[in-house]
């Protein structure tokens, strides 16, 4: 396979390596967007839950209380009065309950908050015949939603039986709710215009919606493929499902969390179902943004790399043909220097280099009295020929000028003839290639009897013209003037005049250089004439018919008596080459431009581990520049400063590479915690790419995913109002502290608190002060209980719970003691509290060694049985159960 098809098959894979490393990317994004955008449904479904449950067991307590008390009998119109009243100062105090009526065992409405509504019967109603066929007076009642005739409204009743005379059926207590009222609770958790959030009665009639595009209420959810239809057929409490929900605008795919609403201790006769969805398309949108971003940058950064690769290999191609332009012209002047020295009368000799034989020509020979076969090209000989007087001041010249010291070799000598005579010689000389290391690869000089100085000069004209470019003396007079005494035919192509143009006036040639190069070469030129150090520059000139040409020309000056200076120099034109570099240079520079605008940081890392390449989000992410990291070690250092995390990343990151060489090149990605020259902590998901000892780095900051979703999390089961953990929550916490005090066979204790006399506290003082007061109250469990892993939490309404793993009933016994006193010391005023004259709890323990015959639910139980035994002998006490109470 041919070198370019090599390089193209190279650049594909790197490419393909470069798409899959984003594809993988962008698939862990696509996930990690689906994940998160599923647990902000999961917790904002879960929010509606918990609020829906403290409200209906607020209305449920009541409706319990209301169709526990007797009716006055009889039941006259002051008695009713005061009834009437009595359930008007309940309805107004209940969020969401439009009417509280009661009815007797035929269906008719005796008492209500609305006196219009008396003596209406509602027996042929799909709700009170659901009261009539409950099981048990402890059900609550949820009757179907139903659309009024009077205000085109829809309400849900909720309903308790109230015993007869002989424990029979007696009648119904009823709370006609309005659901619009918690529209207010669904708006809150609707995070995006596209969500939905709605309420469904367990028979299938959703009641409620929350959407950016209202739909009215009462639509059937009951076919099989809804989403409503497939959780209720899971039995499940909480489901995550994609698919349609059908309602009056059609069908759509969403991604939907729903949750029953049915707690076990309100024995609901119909559950409700709470429900948050948003469109399978919006929820990707933003995601299918970053693939086209993605996509894009890469069809971009394709292009330019077949770019690139296309003009490097248009430039190799270029230099290959170049070379051999340069060889086939190097055997024409080869052709040419054989045949001058054959026919010139100059002494020519020629040197390829060290070890090479030196060719003389006849005349060489013939000056010095020898046949032409009397020496061969083998006799290394002729510096023995030098006179001794000059030889060792010859060699040094020749010696400089091979090194490159001096642009011309120039000396007159005297050299021994074949009879034993010297001759006074004039010697001239030049290297006309060097290897990439400066030694000489070409060198051809001449012998030239004073006498014929002047053919000499022209013979060495015409070998001149043979050299490609032009060489010549440059003499700058004291007076700041200058000329060229001496220059080569070649410089009618490098500045388009001819030698005696400028034989007495150099300032021609100043005049063709680029107005942005002139001074700049003007400053170099008097830089070397004051150090007389050799000259090297390039630069631009324009030409009259070829344009802007680009130059290349070096000289070493000499000081003469008088004070002038002369200069011995070589120019020649390097255009091509000049523009096939700054192509180069453009193709790079836009290389690096692309990397260094990537929307995710880059580093580049060699076998030695130095960084050698930072791009722009990479320098914002750390702010370590070279100076401070130039290595991978170093950076390491001060991106992971403590040791011990550090040392866990090197053998992390060394395991990644292992698998990246073992599997194509993809180094995995893993999330690291990352500390910036600011002092800035990221969580960074690191990966990359390792192509032979070298590896490219990706950084994407996660850090903003990750507090959000802690936000989430703490919101998810942090109770809002109190601070203290809520009911979800404790939940979690005490089925996995039941399994581990199982394993362990530690035992596990409860503690149920209630404040005593709550709702007198908030009807003397306000739903302001009870908050303050559930506050202060939360506040005083969660310092007293001093264990790290003990937890309070809100249980609901004016009820906390403290969980207490591997304590025993004593130990509980004594901290429930604790938490009493240090409410009590809190010192809260209570008017209306018959027990003390502050804000007083009671509390109910209970405590066992999880086994295979327990639940947590039991444990529970026990601990809740056992708060009532407190509250009904007399409160702010503690009872574990055992029998005996203590109070304070």
């Amino acid at each position: 396979m041919t070198r370019p098809a090599l390089q193209w098959r190279g650049l594909a894979v790197v490419w393909l390596a470069l798409g899959a490393l984003l594809a993988a990317l962008l698939l862990l994004d696509r996930n990690e967007t689906l994940a998160r955008e599923r647990q902000h449904l999961v917790q904002q479904v879960g929010i509606v839950h918990d609020n829906l449950v403290r409200h209906i067991t607020s209305i449920d307590a009541v409706l319990e209380r209301l169709a526990g008390e007797p009716l006055p009998q009889p039941l006259d119109a002051g008695a009713r009065q005061r009834i009437n009243a009595r359930l008007h100062v309940f309805s107004e105090a209940l969020q969401g309950v439009r009417t509280l009526s009661v009815l007797d065992a035929d269906g008719t409405i005796i008492a209500s908050d609305r006196a219009e509504l008396i003596g209406h019967n509602v027996a042929y109603r799909d709700y009170y015949r659901a009261a009539r066929a409950a099981p048990s007076a402890d059900t609550l009642v949820l009757g179907k939603p139903f659309r009024a005739v009077l205000d085109g409204g829809w309400y849900l009743m909720a309903g308790r039986i109230r015993p007869g005379p002989g424990g029979g059926f007696g009648g119904v207590v009823l709370a006609t709710l309005d659901p619009a009222q918690f529209l207010t609770l669904l708006e809150s958790v609707r995070y995006a215009p596209d969500m939905r959030v709605g309420l469904t009665h367990g028979e299938g009639v959703r009641f409620l919606l929350s959407s950016e595009h209202p739909v009215a209420p009462g639509t059937d959810l009951s076919h099989p493929q809804t989403l409503f239809s497939r959780h209720v057929a899971s039995g499940q409490r909480q489901s995550l499902l994609r698919g349609p929900a059908v309602d009056g605008e059609g069908t759509a795919a969403y991604l939907a969390a729903l949750r029953t609403i049915q707690p076990p201790e309100l024995h609901m006769d119909t559950p409700l179902v709470a429900s948050a969805a948003r469109e399978w398309s919006a929820v990707l949108s933003p995601w299918r943004t970053k693939v086209w971003l993605a996509v894009a940058a890469q069809l971009l950064l394709g292009a330019a790399a077949c770019g690139a690769l296309y003009l490097l290999q248009r430039r190799q191609r270029e230099l290959r043909q170049h070379q051999r332009a340069l060889a086939h012209r190097e055997q024409q002047l080869e052709a040419r220097w054989r045949a001058a020295l054959q026919a010139t009368s100059l002494g020519i000799w020629e040197w390829h280099g060290e070890g090479s034989p030196t060719h003389f020509s006849p005349s060489w020979k013939a000056m010095l009295g020898y046949a032409d076969e009397e020496i061969d090209d083998q006799d290394h000989g002729w510096q023995q020929r030098l006179h001794p007087d000059e030889r060792e001041q010859v060699l040094a010249l020749l010696a400089r000028h091979l090194r490159g010291e001096t642009p011309l070799y120039e000396t007159t000598h005297r050299i021994r003839c074949k009879d034993g005579s010297y001759r006074w010689v004039q010697a001239r000389g030049r290297v006309l290639q060097r290897d990439a290391e400066g030694r000489p690869l070409h060198f051809v000089g001449s012998f030239g009897d004073l006498a014929e100085h002047g053919e000499d000069r022209i013979r060495l004209d015409r070998l001149a013209g043979q050299v490609p470019g032009m060489l010549y003396q440059y003499q700058v007079e004291p007076d700041g003037s200058s000329r060229f005494p001496y220059v080569s035919a070649g410089v009618q192509g490098i500045y388009g005049f001819a030698p005696e143009e400028l034989r007495d006036d150099a300032s021609p040639v100043f005049q063709r250089i680029h107005p942005d190069d002139l001074l700049r070469v003007n400053r170099s030129i008097e830089a070397a004439l004051r150090t007389l150090q050799p000259w090297h520059d390039e630069y631009r000139v324009r030409l009259p018919e070829r344009g802007e040409r680009w130059l290349s020309g070096q000289a070493q000056p000499q000081l003469l008596d008088g004070g002038a200076v002369l200069w011995h120099g070589y120019l020649h034109d390097v255009t091509e080459a000049k523009q096939q570099a700054l192509q180069l240079q453009e193709t790079e520079r836009l290389l690096k431009h692309l990397m260094n605008e990537m929307p995710i940081g880059l580093c580049m890392v060699d076998e030695d581990g130095r960084i050698y390449f930072r791009n722009r989000r990479f320098l914002e992410y750390f702010g370590y520049t070279e100076a401070q990291a130039p290595t991978l070690h170093e950076w390491a250092l001060h991106a992971y400063p403590d040791p011990q995390y550090r040392a866990q990343i090197a053998q992390q990151w060394r395991q990644a590479l292992q698998q990246a060489h073992a599997s194509g090149g993809d180094i995995p990605v893993h999330e690291y915690r990352t500390t910036a020259a600011s002092g800035v902590q990221r969580t960074m998901a690191i990966g990359g790419l390792v192509f032979g000892a070298h590896f490219l780095a990706t950084f994407v900051d996660r850090t903003k995913q990750q507090a959000q979703s802690e936000l989430l999390h703490k919101l998810a089961y942090m109770d809002s109002l109190t601070g203290v953990a809520n009911r979800r929550h404790f939940d979690q916490t005490l089925q996995a502290e039941w399994r581990r005090c199982r394993r362990s066979r530690q035992p596990l204790a409860l503690i149920m608190v209630d404040i005593d006399h709550f709702k007198q506290f908030n009807d003397l003082y306000g739903h302001q002060a009870g908050d303050a007061c559930l506050r202060a109250v939360a506040g005083a469990l969660r310092a007293a209980l001093a264990r790290s892993h003990d937890l309070a939490a809100r249980y609901g309404g004016e009820e906390f719970v403290c969980l207490l793993p591997e304590c025993d009933l004593a130990g509980a016994r004594a901290k429930a003691q604790a938490l009493c006193e240090a409410v009590q010391a809190l010192g809260i005023t209570h008017g209306g509290s018959s027990v003390a004259g502050v804000v007083t709890v009671s509390a109910g323990v209970a405590s066992e060694v999880p086994g295979e015959d327990g639940t947590p639910e039991a444990l529970l139980a026990r601990a809740d049985a056992h708060l009532y035994r407190a509250k009904a002998a007399g409160r702010n006490r503690v009872d574990d159960g055992t029998g005996s109470l203590s109070n304070q």
